[in-house]
Formats: C-alpha cells, structure tokens, sequence
C-alpha cells in the first residue's frame, strides 16, 4: 500500500508541473507560436521583400544587429541586392520561448547559406526576439543579432531550414 501511494503523489506532482510549465508559456523542444514571424521575417529577407518584411514586425521595430541599432527600413536596405543578385537559405534551431500574455520572448540560433556568383558564404547568429501580439497575431518588436565567427558556435546544433508555404 505505502507504494501505491508514493506512485500516486509521484504522478500528481508530474501532472502539476506539466500544468505550471504549459501555464507559464515555456516551449523547449519545438517552436513556440511566437516564433513564426521570426521565421516569415528571414523568409521575406531571401525574396528582397521589404513590405512583407515590414508585416511580420511592429511600427516601432529595433533590431540590434552586431553592435548597431536599426531600424526595419535599415534591415530591408540591408538585404537588397544592389546590382549583385544572391540567393539566401535560411536555417533555425529555437533554444528556448517564454511567453505571458501578449508578450513573448524566443533565443535561437541562426543560418544563412548566401550563394552568389563568386560562392556560397554561411553567416550564424546567435539571436534573440521580442515578439508583441497586435491584433491576434505575432509581430517582431525587438531582434538582438550576434554574429559568430565560423568556429564559434556550437557543431552539434541540429539546423532545420525553414521553408515558407508559397
């Protein structure tokens, strides 16, 4: 009997903290919701397209890329090809999400493989976003980009590229 009832607080207590856990908005092993404007941000990047950049982020959009503070005009600047076209695939793996209410955060590593005429180049970030929710639906408000040299992050990241629904 005295078993039974350790067996049955045990399982209380993994019931309560799977409940405290999915309360609290914490996701580790898959992509939190909150995510997918990040990802739709890279995505609009590969294509050079500025207004559907501009979509997945607030008005009010910070990005803090390796030391500078930019704006989304900046970013979608950035990115254009100026007479010199690419193609770019990009390549994620979340490493942890919060989110209370309208409010969420996610830290996640990120690749770039650019290929131009002159060869393929990868760029890997590690980066963090704060992600606001304006009318049902994600937005980027605040991006935090490091970029790391080639042997500086971690090999044994498992990179998912991601691939938008046309």
């Amino acid at each position: 009997m005295k078993s039974s009832g350790l067996v049955l607080q045990i399982v209380c207590f993994g019931v309560w903290l799977c409940g405290v856990l999915f309360l609290n908005g914490i996701v580790e092993a898959e992509d939190h919701p909150a995510f997918q404007p990040v990802k739709e941000l890279f995505a609009a990047m590969s294509k050079h397209d500025g207004k559907a950049m501009q979509e997945t982020s607030t008005e009010d959009f910070q990005l803090l890329e390796h030391g500078e503070d930019w704006t989304m005009q900046q970013l979608v600047d950035a990115v254009q090809p100026k007479g010199q076209p690419y193609e770019r695939k990009n390549f994620f793996r979340q490493i942890r999400a919060r989110h209370k209410g309208d409010v969420a955060w996610v830290s996640y590593w990120n690749k770039a493989e650019i290929r131009r005429d002159s060869g393929l180049r990868t760029v890997v970030w590690l980066e963090s976003a704060v992600m606001v929710k304006e009318d049902d639906r994600w937005k980027v408000q605040l991006m935090h980009s490091t970029r790391l040299e080639p042997d500086k992050f971690p090999k044994n990241i498992e990179w998912v590229q991601f691939e938008p629904t046309p």
